[in-house]
């Protein structure tokens, strides 16, 4: 693979060549063009000197005029009445030195291109002789006036710019060695005040996947590398916080793992040892924590199965009210066992569109969060409405409650809860997670309200079949035929 320039090199590469593009710029302007723009603003200028002029034909005041343009415009002016034979305009400038029949020619020139005429040559027979490279500019204009027909001509000479581009080009050698100065100067600047910090981040990063990062504050020279020593400084922890809790994770679900096979190894010996205790109770309950063991692994696959979006939902109508009170026979043994108070308030009949056996994980996860983390009270308030087209769920339990702190991190699919807080529980911290990631791949709302010391509310909302079926029928796309990996999707 090709190496990679450093930024400080990549950031000298690019002052040098806009330091050259722009010193070529200038010698391009200045040395070059020089010559013909100077050429083109003397004929611009003479033809406004000229126009200006004529708009004055007729003023008393013409020959002030005259005098007035010539100073400040660098011209000579000749008028030439042809009705009258009069001639005004600066008595000794180049234009009286014509002959008549150049005077003529000119005139003519003016009148085979619409009544005006621009003549340039390098010529001297006009100007001095010995100036080599001037150049003679006469603009001819015939005007017709109540006096009659007059010819303004206009005169202006372009010298040579010799003598003033040597003198820019010694100014410009100068520049250019200045300009180059200035470019390492620069690159050295921005290497102490933007390269070296950034690099040093970089070293300072390198700890980073340790969960470690130091930032030095002579770094935050300016905003970007402080925003990105605090989004380094963030990440570490993050990182921190992940790694504790995989090893939480490992932990917990070590325990989970250990206290079923204790259980099953336990009865089966005792099972082997004590031929008497081969009893239905006894293989039950190696049946039950086998379950257990399963629920677990099979929690531990689904989980891993949605972070690499493997699994894709098969969606149908079905009804959401059958679902809770078929679910909630499972918590019998809790309120036989345990003394558990489970109030419900289910609305009947509510047909929602969703995966059947996910929304069923989905609400036994949250039943059995609100089971581990309810506490000594052992109530928990199963609740299930509508509102437009949308139907509602809610789990409440009245245990210890969340801190708003932590809030955010409940979902995180290594997070658990103080086990301080929690009966002998059969969670390994995913339960949540896997929620999470199969209410994402539904697309819909869910969320959490607690207060410390009074509980908390897990809570999530489908769409009911009426308005899922009305959301398809106004789709543009409602027209053609989906396939059931579409509808899956949708």
């Amino acid at each position: 693979m090709k190496k990679k320039i450093s930024l400080k090199w990549k950031i000298a590469k690019y002052l040098l060549v806009f330091a050259a593009v722009l010193i070529s710029l200038i010698w391009l302007f200045q040395i070059a063009l020089l010559q013909p723009m100077y050429e083109r603003y003397k004929i611009s200028t003479v033809k406004n000197a000229a126009n200006e002029i004529v708009e004055n034909l007729d003023s008393d005041n013409l020959i002030s005029i005259i005098y007035s343009v010539s100073a400040q415009n660098d011209t000579c002016v000749r008028i030439i009445n042809a009705s009258s034979g009069d001639d005004s305009g600066n008595v000794g400038c180049v234009l009286y030195r014509m002959s008549y029949s150049d005077i003529l020619s000119q005139v003519a020139l003016a009148e085979e291109n619409n009544g005006s005429y621009m003549y340039t040559s390098n010529m001297s027979d006009y100007s001095n002789p010995e100036s080599d490279g001037f150049k003679n500019i006469i603009y001819t204009k015939i005007v017709d006036t109540d006096s009659g027909r007059n010819i303004v001509m206009v005169y202006s000479g372009v010298s040579p710019v010799n003598a003033t581009t040597k003198t820019l080009s010694s100014q410009l050698i100068w520049i250019t060695l200045f300009v180059l100065v200035a470019v390492v100067v620069l690159t050295f600047l921005m290497n102490k005040t933007i390269i070296k910090p950034l690099a040093s981040i970089t070293n300072e990063a390198r700890s980073l996947p340790k969960g470690i990062f130091e930032s030095n504050p002579k770094n935050n020279q300016y905003e970007e590398a402080q925003q990105l020593n605090e989004t380094l400084a963030q990440a570490a922890t993050d990182i921190k916080k992940a790694d504790q809790a995989k090893r939480d994770l490992i932990a917990n679900v070590s325990h989970d793992l250990r206290t079923p096979l204790t259980m099953i190894s336990g009865y089966g010996e005792m099972m082997r040892d004590l031929p008497g205790e081969k009893t239905d109770e006894n293989i039950q309950v190696i049946i039950d924590e086998s379950n257990r063991l399963t629920a677990l692994v099979n929690d531990l696959l689904d989980l891993s199965k949605m972070q690499e979006n493997k699994i894709k939902l098969e969606q149908t109508d079905f009804s959401l009210s059958d679902l809770v009170e078929t679910q909630m026979k499972k918590y019998d043994v809790y309120r036989v066992q345990e003394n558990y108070q489970f109030d419900m308030e289910v609305q009947a009949g509510v047909m929602v569109h969703g995966d059947e056996k996910r929304i069923e994980q989905v609400f036994n996860n949250f039943m059995t969060n609100a089971i581990n983390y309810g506490g000594a009270k052992k109530h928990v308030v199963i609740r299930l409405s509508t509102l437009k087209d949308k139907a509602k769920i809610e789990v409440q339990d009245f245990g210890e409650g969340i801190p708003q702190e932590k809030l955010n991190d409940i979902w995180d699919r290594y997070y658990k809860i103080d086990k301080k807080h929690v009966r002998v529980s059969n969670g390994s911290g995913i339960g949540l997670a896997i929620v999470k990631q199969i209410l994402d791949l539904h697309h819909t709302e869910y969320g959490v309200e607690s207060m410390v010391g009074k509980g908390s509310t897990f809570w999530f909302v489908l769409p009911t079949a009426a308005g899922s079926a009305r959301a398809l029928s106004d789709s543009p796309e409602s027209g053609s035929k989906q396939t059931p990996e579409q509808k899956s999707q949708a």
